[in-house]
């Protein structure tokens, strides 16, 4: 995983589960350290529950990131 498409995963992550968490958004753009916290965030405060997919993609992303 890249950090494109990183960047792109955790997008799609916050979008989902966090749709108005606009900050996030910009956070993983300007760094790319700011995983961790990014993840803690969507965890704590998501409005659903994770999909089989979304804890592949959440697997993927703590494997090369975290």
């Amino acid at each position: 995983m890249d950090l494109v498409q990183l960047q792109q995963s955790i997008i799609y992550l916050i979008e989902k589960y966090l749709p108005d968490r606009n900050d996030l958004k910009q956070l993983i753009y300007k760094e790319s350290d700011s995983v961790k916290f990014i993840l803690a965030q969507i965890d704590v405060n998501k409005n659903k529950m994770y999909s089989e997919d979304d804890l592949s993609l959440i697997k993927d992303i703590a494997f090369y990131y975290v």
